[in-house]
């Protein structure tokens, strides 16, 4: 099912499902995704040390299995916009309209086009473009 602009609807799969991992939901990209994007990596939300004039911006660290920080995204829901630093690679995404949550394992931010961002609770990150 398609809302304005082509944009997919939010699906729920597994939505009756107790939370666990590889449960896997898509969702709007807005701010209220935030804190699902956190618990999908198991890490904590805050916000970032800038903002926007008129909205939040977030930021995440993801530890790598050590637990040392191996990946940050910066989330700007506002403008549809993240984020993806790692030591191998620095991703910009634009036009994000949903995020594909996998609980446990990683988190998709996809565009209308099917090109994604995906952001493993190890913190790589890979693209397709």
């Amino acid at each position: 099912m398609m809302v304005g602009d082509g944009v997919p609807a939010p699906t729920s799969l597994d939505a009756g499902d107790p939370p666990g991992p590889g449960r896997v939901r898509t969702i709007p990209y807005d701010a209220r995704a935030v804190d699902l994007i956190a618990e999908a990596l198991n890490v904590q939300a805050g916000l970032a040390p800038f903002r926007l004039p008129s909205a939040a911006v977030y930021q995440l660290l993801v530890p790598d299995g050590d637990e040392r920080p191996a990946a940050m995204l910066t989330l700007w829901p506002s403008l549809r916009r993240v984020d993806a630093i790692a030591s191998g690679a620095t991703v910009v995404l634009t036009s994000v309209a949903t995020v594909t949550l996998v609980a446990g394992i990683e988190v998709q931010f996809r565009r209308e086009n099917r090109e994604y961002v995906i952001v493993t609770r190890g913190g790589k990150i890979i693209v397709r473009a």
